[in-house]
């Protein structure tokens, strides 16, 4: 039930995104054509007769789409109707291409800001155990959610920066860790995996319940989103400078595990882990790559300093070649995900 749960909460994330892009067109003027949770064949279908514009939901409920007249560069009129996206002012097409990220956020920081001010977990430094990976090391060690580390190989240690760094440091290595719980001490032996260079045995950061007013919550929220983009960003900087980042690349499969592993701890904690995956897909869709949003909003920052329009053709090509590249990332990772776990 936690994996069919995940499996659509992560459907549902990439269906917002593509209404922030849905919004964003009917507010410039463009005509939207369709808007679909999931793909294929529609099982429910409406169209609006006052708009034009048809809502459906797909075979396959995953993800979704927004079709926007004009899109396709190679569409009939899509250069010569008032009301396509082609004929449209550069600012007014990013708007669009960008509307789809900044969704994700906003989505990320409304939950996180409900949640603070109703009473939801914060990360907090200390040597404990937060939610454990299903099938990790640590799940199959029996470590749980809540246990206190107090040892690590015999040393003293007494936050998570401490108990995460030595953890990183020990790949492939046998540790004994002195764990502390209900007031009984126990030796809990774990291996790290080796995992992008680093050890990692599933477990995530420690947090404790807060409940803020709501003007302070919304404090905690923006700099919680705001923590987790410094937090990728510092770990692609370790990556390129061959440092220890503790980062590795998570596929489909990762993701509904780790969501499902939140979601058995508890739904609070399966609010913010969606809410960081929501600021992972702002980052993601951001970065300027042929057939990302941040890659159009790329050519359109050209378009409007140059004046000049790329070709259509080569701007059909690259995209669908980065298409492809992308699709074949997401394949790889999800093979090594299977194979390897």
């Amino acid at each position: 039930m936690s994996i069919a749960i995940s499996i659509i909460t992560l459907g549902l994330l990439i269906a917002f995104h593509e209404l922030g892009h849905y919004a964003a067109a009917r507010a410039v003027g463009m005509r939207v054509l369709r808007y679909s949770i999931g793909f294929f064949k529609p099982i429910l279908s409406w169209t609006s007769k006052k708009t034009g514009i048809t809502y459906q939901v797909g075979a396959l409920p995953l993800g979704g789409f927004v079709q926007i007249k004009g899109m396709n560069p190679f569409e009939e009129g899509a250069f010569e109707h008032a009301d396509s996206y082609q004929t449209q002012a550069a600012w007014k097409r990013a708007a669009v291409i960008a509307a789809g990220p900044i969704a994700n956020f906003a989505l990320a920081f409304v939950a996180l800001w409900a949640l603070f001010a109703i009473g939801g977990p914060m990360e907090v430094d200390e040597a404990k155990v937060g939610a454990v990976l299903r099938d990790g090391p640590a799940a199959r060690a029996g470590l749980e959610m809540g246990d206190r580390v107090v040892e690590f190989d015999g040393v003293a240690i007494s936050t998570w920066q401490e108990l995460s760094q030595r953890l990183h440091e020990n790949p492939g290595k046998r540790v004994e860790l002195l764990v502390e719980r209900g007031g009984t001490e126990r030796t809990v032996a774990v291996t790290p995996e080796l995992k992008n260079g680093v050890g990692l045995i599933g477990i995530g950061q420690p947090s404790t319940v807060v409940r803020l007013p709501v003007h302070e919550a919304a404090g905690a929220a923006l700099g919680q989103c705001t923590g987790w983009i410094s937090m990728t960003f510092a770990g692609f900087k370790a990556l390129l400078t061959e440092e220890e980042s503790g980062m590795s690349p998570v596929g489909p499969i990762g993701i509904v595990k780790m969501a499902a592993s939140s979601l058995d701890v508890g739904v609070a904690h399966y609010v913010v882990f969606a809410a960081y995956l929501n600021v992972m897909l702002f980052l993601f869709n951001l970065v300027p790559f042929p057939a990302l949003d941040g890659g159009r909003c790329l050519v359109l920052l050209g378009e409007a300093i140059t004046r000049r329009r790329i070709n259509r053709t080569v701007d059909a090509y690259v995209n669908t070649a980065g298409f492809f590249l992308v699709l074949g990332l997401i394949v790889v990772i999800t093979f090594k995900e299977i194979v390897f776990g």
